[in-house]
Formats: structure tokens, C-alpha cells, sequence
């Protein structure tokens, strides 16, 4: 096959092992291969390690593209990912909810935008190099796990739609991280043993994003009181951005024994934390807005409520296009409003939503 009978892939690459391997193999496949790095932020915190999009990791892409001998270009996705990423995340921490950007970041940048210079360039596929596999299904290619546990990131993908699955491909699907690692020292790929990127867009040290997020907008925190189970005042914080729930370190006020952040209540910026690690726990959540693979999936399932949370077994009690009420067959702890809760039917993600609340006992 020659390179002008050669269908065109665009590849996201970040510079990291990772994203670098996939080009390859997508090469090696035949493709017409095209690295893109999507610019989303200029800022790079002193001796941190490269963050997604940073200019740290655009001149990393920049050089693994080189090494490969494809085409590279740089994609100005600065103003998009400040509105759909970073002001969403900003907008979540000030209501006292935990967001997932990552999973915003792949459905309206790297699915999203990034098609838009794919189809302009006449690409017909897209790819990243994400740990997880698209599997042609009943109508429409659906999203399932990748093969190594330890890495798999359907979690992140499952709000992609039905649109953005067809037309991507994810070849790391089928590997291990160390497979993908001997992958790259097989090709002498330069960054094979690169530190990854930070999952944060651009935190620093120890300094939390919520922070980070803060300061780039400017923003003052909402202040208010931190109370206990009965409501007593215990002190005032300067922000619900600081909080999450089970949260342990760092809550301002001293109870002579643990406690934990068990509730944040937006409405008058008020954090109730707790001295009961039993109150941490949930029997089920409501999600809304949720995404389908493809119908609205009422029964047995697993959750993930966490990226690093393992799924566990519960029941989808209602569900509608907008809505999912989800019982857990046992309690889980810290279940987190903002957080996205992913559904799976074995491997096959059916589909996933952002926590809306989490349920207590029989309600």
C-alpha cells in the first residue's frame, strides 16, 4: 500500500511513552500517520513533572513525531479547554463538588476538538493511546476495558459518543504497560522510560488543582463553617474548593480524634465533618446527566465511582436518558458528588454519569 492509498490517522500525541508507541503502531499498521499535540495551557510549575499539554510536553510530542519521521502540528486549544475543562472544574469546586476534568478534557478536546483539524486534513480516524478497547458492537462500536487492569482508562472515555467511537482507534488496547514499554525500546524510542504526565492539567508539588484553579481565575473562595454531625459550629474554612468528601488532612479544625469530611452542603458553604468512619458510607448514588453506550440500562452491574476505586457489584434501579438511581450490593465509602460513576457489564463500559448525590440507607 502506498502512502496516497494509505487511509489517515491523526494521532494525539503528548510526548510520553505512551501516545509515541500507538503512532507506531499505527504506522507499522499501514496508516498514513499524523502526530497532533494539543496546546491547552503555558503553564509549567518549576521541577514538576510534564502535565497534559503543557509546553514541556508539546516539545516532547514534537521530537518523538521527529524520531518517527511523521508530520507533527500543534493545535491551539487554549481558549476551548479553559471554557469546557478548566472554568467547568472551577464552577464544580466552588459548589463543593469533586470533578473529573479528564474525562470532559477527552470528549471535548482530544475526541472533539482535535477531530475537527482530523476532517480538515482528510483524516478518516482519529487515535490516542489510551489504555482501553473499541469493539464493534450491536450498531455501534462500544467501549470495553483494556487488557491491563492496572492501567486500564475506560473509566476516562465512557461520556465519548457513539459518533467519536466510530471514528477512533486506541491500538494499546490489547497491551500491557510493560509490553508497551519494551515496545518502545525495541523501536530506540527516546522517552521509553519518560516519568508520565500528571493526571492534573497543571497542579504542582503538593498543591492541590482546586488551588491551581483558583488562582488562574482569579477567583475568591467561598468561605463558610465547618460543622459536626449536630450542626455545632466547629470553625470556619476559606473555601468549599479545599473539601472533598472523606477528605482527612487538612480540615482547620482539631476534634482530639480522625475525622473526615462527610458532607459539603453548597447551599450555605457549610462542611460537615465527622468523628464516624461508618457515616462515610453509602448504599447507592443518582447520576445525572448520563451518557449510554446504547439503551438506558436497567439491572445488575458493576460501578466504579473512583478512577483507582475497583468496581463493585450493584443494580441499576431506574434509569431514562437523563438519570441513573444506582444501588450498591454493599455500602461504599466516600462517594463524591462531581465524580464520575462508570457502569460495566463485565469488560463492556454500558455507560456512566456524573454523581449527582449520594443515597443513604433506604432512600
Amino acid at each position: 500500500m502506498n502512502r496516497s492509498e494509505s487511509p489517515t490517522v491523526l494521532v494525539a500525541m503528548s510526548g510520553g511513552v505512551d501516545s509515541t508507541v500507538a503512532a507506531a503502531l499505527l504506522r507499522e499498521q499501514g496508516y498514513h500517520v499524523v502526530g497532533a499535540t494539543l496546546r491547552l495551557h503555558d503553564l509549567t510549575p518549576p521541577g514538576a513533572a510534564a502535565a497534559c499539554g503543557d509546553p514541556s510536553g508539546v516539545a516532547a510530542a514534537e521530537q518523538a513525531a521527529k524520531f518517527l519521521g511523521i508530520e507533527h502540528r500543534v493545535i491551539d486549544g487554549r481558549d476551548r479547554f479553559r471554557e469546557a475543562v478548566l472554568k467547568a472544574s472551577w464552577d464544580d469546586y466552588a459548589n463543593g463538588r469533586t470533578p473529573n476534568p479528564c474525562t470532559w478534557c477527552n470528549r471535548e478536546l482530544k475526541f472533539g476538538f482535535l477531530w475537527e483539524t482530523a476532517r480538515d486534513l482528510g483524516a478518516a480516524m482519529i487515535a490516542t493511546g489510551h489504555y482501553a478497547r473499541l469493539v464493534p458492537g450491536e450498531g455501534a462500536v462500544e467501549l470495553y476495558r483494556g487488557r491491563d487492569p492496572q492501567k486500564d482508562q475506560s473509566y476516562f472515555l465512557f461520556a465519548l459518543t457513539a459518533e467519536q467511537r466510530a471514528r477512533s482507534l486506541l491500538p494499546l488496547g490489547e497491551y500491557t504497560k510493560p509490553e508497551v514499554r519494551e515496545l518502545a525500546r525495541r523501536l530506540g524510542v527516546a522517552n521509553a522510560e519518560r516519568t508520565e504526565s500528571q493526571d492534573a492539567c497543571f497542579a504542582s508539588g503538593d498543591e492541590i488543582f482546586a488551588e491551581d484553579l483558583r488562582r488562574f481565575f482569579q477567583a475568591p473562595g467561598r468561605a463558610g463553617t465547618i460543622v459536626d454531625e449536630s450542626r455545632r459550629i466547629l470553625g470556619r474554612h476559606e473555601g468549599l474548593h479545599r473539601f472533598t468528601i472523606g477528605q482527612r488532612q487538612g480540615l482547620g479544625v482539631a476534634l482530639g480524634k480522625r475525622a473526615w469530611v462527610e458532607r459539603i452542603d453548597a447551599a450555605d458553604a457549610t462542611v460537615v465533618v465527622t468523628t464516624d468512619p461508618e457515616r462515610l458510607r453509602a448504599s447507592g448514588l443518582v447520576a445525572a446527566p448520563v451518557c449510554w453506550s446504547r439503551e438506558p440500562w436497567v439491572g445488575p452491574c458493576e460501578v466504579q465511582i473512583r478512577y483507582r476505586h475497583k468496581a463493585s457489584p450493584a443494580r441499576i434501579e431506574m434509569a431514562d436518558a437523563a438519570t441513573a438511581v444506582v444501588r450498591f450490593n454493599q455500602p461504599l465509602r466516600a462517594v463524591t458528588p462531581g465524580q464520575a460513576a462508570v457502569f460495566y457489564d463485565g469488560d463492556r463500559v454500558i455507560g456512566g454519569g456524573w454523581i449527582r448525590e449520594a443515597l443513604v440507607g433506604a432512600e
